[in-house]
């Protein structure tokens, strides 16, 4: 099978539960961010919320990506790596139930890789994360002729906290260009790049075409308090720059040619998991499909409204996706 757009990630099963902010405060994490735990450690903090709603699904950023682009039409494939146990089968029938191609899970019994998401009040999300075998994908992992008539390749800058998965993002994006695809990266969190900026801008520098990231992570990349320091910056790194900027829209840009700023679909917040990679499933499907710059944005706008409306990091199946239509309530609203 041929394949529009093709992904590389941590593997994850989400575990998201209701707190209260105070909660957040008294475990000394960063609201919004995410930080690497240990299985303990994970468990403990679970075991410390005991009736809290709660809610298990599928994960990881760059799936996250790729089921919104599914939906929307596209094809894609994942490189990711579960454990045969329960979460692992889970997250391998999830993705085969949404259409993304995925090898399935491997022969480890145990191990698949867990996110406890913690959900405030005000829908913002911050992440507890231990990584289990999806910390083991490696290069071999690769298989570079699921690019055969691939359109694009899409990576998570997560990838970046091990070596060994750092390699195999590596291999992707080589076998990309080696194929005549361009490269889209995410960096994913600030946590990721004030750990591991050196080898991201290096990356970034040599692979990248498209680049994504959000207003925290683009200030830790650049080293400034200013944002549009660090998005005139961005541009000198990556051919197309995509910086989303939470309630007040994002902005974008394609090969320093100015900037092009986009509005957000007016929703109830319920999560504000998954808005970022949602963007980018939105972002990807029009640039693939030959949309311009400005309505690619609002696509992304548009699917990262959809998943904040419910909890969870996927786009919800029931979303409608007649572009067309998009692209004409935002048309519309802008001319009130």
């Amino acid at each position: 099978m041929d394949y529009d757009l093709v992904g590389i990630g941590n593997a994850l099963v989400d575990i998201e539960v209701c707190v209260e902010d105070a909660f957040v405060q008294k475990t000394g994490l960063t609201k919004g961010g995410m930080t690497l735990f240990s299985q303990e450690d994970q468990k403990r903090v679970l075991d410390t919320l005991g009736d809290n709603p709660r809610k298990i699904s599928s994960g990881g950023s760059a799936a996250n990506t790729l089921h919104g682009f599914s939906v929307l039409g596209g094809s894609a494939y994942y490189f990711g790596r579960v454990a045969s146990d329960s979460f692992g089968r889970h997250y391998s029938e999830d993705m085969k139930l949404c259409g993304v191609g995925f090898s399935g899970p491997g022969a480890e019994p145990h191990g698949t890789g867990t996110c406890l998401v913690l959900i405030t009040p005000d829908s913002e999300r911050t992440m507890l994360t231990h990584l289990g075998i999806s910390s083991l994908l490696h290069p071999e992992n690769v298989d570079e002729t699921i690019l055969r008539n691939a359109k694009m390749v899409y990576i998570e800058g997560y990838l970046w906290t091990g070596d060994e998965t750092r390699a195999a993002a590596t291999v992707l994006a080589q076998a990309a260009k080696k194929n005549g695809l361009p490269v889209a990266l995410t960096l994913s969190d600030a946590f990721v790049v004030n750990t591991c900026k050196p080898a991201l801008v290096d990356f970034i520098r040599w692979n990248v075409d498209i680049l994504f990231c959000n207003e925290a992570e683009a200030l830790a990349m650049v080293g400034t308090d200013c944002l549009d320091t660090a998005f005139q910056a961005l541009q000198a790194m990556a051919s197309m720059v995509f910086m989303t900027l939470g309630a007040r829209g994002s902005w974008a840009t394609a090969n320093g040619e100015g900037k092009i700023v986009t509005d957000v679909f007016p929703v109830r917040p319920v999560d504000t998991t998954g808005a970022g990679d949602l963007f980018a499933a939105g972002v990807l499907y029009g640039l693939i499909r030959d949309y311009n710059l400005k309505e690619a944005a609002i696509l992304g706008s548009y699917c990262a409204a959809q998943v904040i409306t419910h909890m969870g990091a996927r786009m919800p199946v029931h979303s409608h996706t007649r572009v067309s239509e998009i692209l004409a309530v935002y048309r519309a609203r802008k001319a009130e």
